[in-house]
């Protein structure tokens, strides 16, 4: 199994980073689940313009992800689920891939290109603990679909 999460983000190696890196090191044992932060100078200057042009510039280097394999974007306004039903992503898809929009979020048409769009909490959270967040859900996922205890 392939797991691929996808950002708008500058890479960064700080106190979130090591966590992120370390969900992914503990998921291995489970699945392929690799990290991708991407962000180039037409972001910031989207970015500069407003939340359309940067929806659009985000979609646009999220492009080549979307045909690899099962897609879900983080949208505050997505289906949200307990670790059990979260872990359901996984089954019968050999890849999937998660998106995390950039400081405007997805648009409307991303969203709805996608298989699935979740939200991880009603709260509102930095991208930074987002990406945390996903990646303790991904690693108790793979945990729940193998029967290890880590998830009691």
């Amino acid at each position: 199994m392939k797991i691929d999460v996808v950002s708008i983000a500058k890479p960064e190696k700080d106190c979130y980073s090591q966590l992120c890196d370390h969900f992914i090191k503990m998921s291995k044992r489970y699945a392929q689940l690799e990290a991708r932060d991407l962000f180039t100078a037409k972001v910031t200057k989207a970015q500069e313009n407003g939340p359309a042009s940067a929806q659009k510039i985000y979609a646009e280097l999220f492009g080549p992800w979307m045909e690899r394999g099962y897609t879900v974007a983080l949208d505050p306004r997505g289906e949200q689920m307990v670790s059990e039903t979260f872990a359901q992503l996984f089954v019968n898809h050999s890849r999937t891939t998660f998106f995390i929009g950039g400081a405007y979020g997805h648009s409307k048409e991303f969203l709805q290109s996608c298989d699935r769009v979740v939200s991880l909490s009603k709260l509102t959270m930095s991208h930074k603990i987002a990406k945390v967040v996903l990646f303790e859900q991904i690693y108790r996922g793979l945990t729940i679909l193998e029967g290890h205890p880590y998830h009691k």
